[in-house]
């Protein structure tokens, strides 16, 4: 059996910036999801599996659902069996009713699984002689969940497991992601984990692996996405084979920027940007290193570049030293924990170890763009807070 597997469509996205800018990158997103259905007409798959984020937000407008479903109708026509579809935690709705995921279950565009209590029991779909698995989003609860999954599966069948979740990059498992020892429950009695939620491709582990995560087909959040490929996974149940295919998408230029004389930095910098040649098509990442807390005018800069070539502009400071003119006992700058500790210090907070232990996984869920973890962690850090107060 031959399956697809993407993730995180973010159908809808809706960037800031200039009408032209918004307006393309609008669509964007369904253009990759137009890239990826024209290869699937030519691999003609058994199965497609969608790991959650198909919609950007819950609520979407009518061009949003109208152009969604003409795109489903036509994937639909190339896949053999079945598209498999799970909630994500941008498209998940509490009621049913309100989900328009649930809208392109009944028009027979697709099968949709949410995570529920009951999971583990109703979440099963058989096609031949493949058990599906779609967890779903379980969010905080991803390690209890998936524990409970791997105690169910018969080691004897071939079981494919999908769940909208990453590996966490810490040694404790951040919200919505999933520790390496969990997955690791899954050795023998998964031939395939379809994961979502993470925007770049990643296998776990190195050698045969079985869990797979194919990132977004489009930059979700151009500044953070560590890696350039966009793409999808293709794998054969028989073989247990798996390849990449990558496919077109926005492009993104990535520099470091360093400049001699602050005061001379805005013509130092758009001689550094006429060298990259831009087209007015690509997305310009640029990282500037601060000396010494000079001021500089990021704002002329993002228009230096956008009026040389760039449809957009994003700037990235780093390494900025010597802040509120605080240094360490040697006298040489802070580091970027020091920077951290002495504005959670600023900020009056009384549990102030607790703070800084989710300050760490705060910072990881908003480089991961993950904004409904990030909110709701922030707000457990502020009831406790408020309480401790």
């Amino acid at each position: 059996m031959k399956i697809v597997h993407c993730s995180d469509l973010h159908l809808g996205k809706k960037v800031s910036g200039n009408r032209e800018y918004v307006k393309k990158r609008y669509e964007d997103f369904f253009s990759a999801f137009e890239n990826f259905i024209a290869k699937v007409k030519e691999i003609n798959p058994d199965v497609c599996i969608i790991a959650g984020d198909i919609f950007d937000k819950k609520e979407i407008s009518p061009d949003i659902l109208s152009k969604t479903e003409n795109l489903f109708k036509e994937l639909r026509s190339y896949v053999k069996k079945e598209v498999i579809a799970i909630e994500g935690n941008h498209d998940n709705s509490k009621a049913l009713e309100d989900s328009w995921l649930e809208y392109l279950h009944e028009q027979s565009l697709l099968k949709v699984f949410y995570f529920n209590k009951n999971f583990e029991e109703e979440n099963y779909l058989k096609i031949e002689d493949i058990n599906f698995y779609p967890v779903g989003y379980p969010g905080f609860m991803i390690d209890e969940a998936l524990k409970k999954l791997s105690e169910k599966l018969n080691s004897d069948e071939k079981n494919i497991v999908i769940v909208h979740t990453g590996i966490s990059a810490g040694e404790n498992t951040l919200p919505g992601l999933v520790s390496t020892s969990i997955l690791d429950l899954f050795k023998d009695k998964a031939i395939y984990v379809a994961g979502g939620h993470i925007h770049s491709f990643s296998t776990y582990p190195k050698e045969k692996p079985f869990f797979f995560v194919p990132g977004s087909l489009e930059f979700s959040n151009v500044q953070n996405e560590k890696s350039d490929r966009k793409g999808f996974i293709l794998f054969d149940t028989d073989s247990l084979e798996h390849e990449f295919i990558e496919l077109n998408h926005r492009k993104r230029v990535q520099k470091n920027f360093i400049y001699n004389d602050s005061t001379n930095i805005e013509a130092e910098f758009e001689a550094f940007v006429k060298e990259l040649n831009l087209t007015g098509e690509e997305i310009l990442v640029i990282s500037i290193g601060i000396k010494n807390n000079e001021y500089i005018n990021l704002e002329n800069l993002e228009n230096i570049a956008e009026n040389n070539g760039a449809l957009k502009t994003h700037i990235l400071i780093k390494n900025i030293f010597n802040i509120n003119n605080k240094s360490n006992e040697n006298g040489a700058s802070l580091t970027i924990s020091e920077i951290e500790k002495n504005l959670i210090d600023s900020w009056g907070i009384f549990e102030k170890d607790d703070f800084s232990n989710n300050f760490d996984t705060l910072k990881e869920l908003f480089r991961s763009d993950d904004d409904d973890s990030f909110i709701e962690l922030f707000d457990k850090i502020l009831e406790g807070t408020e309480n401790a107060n």
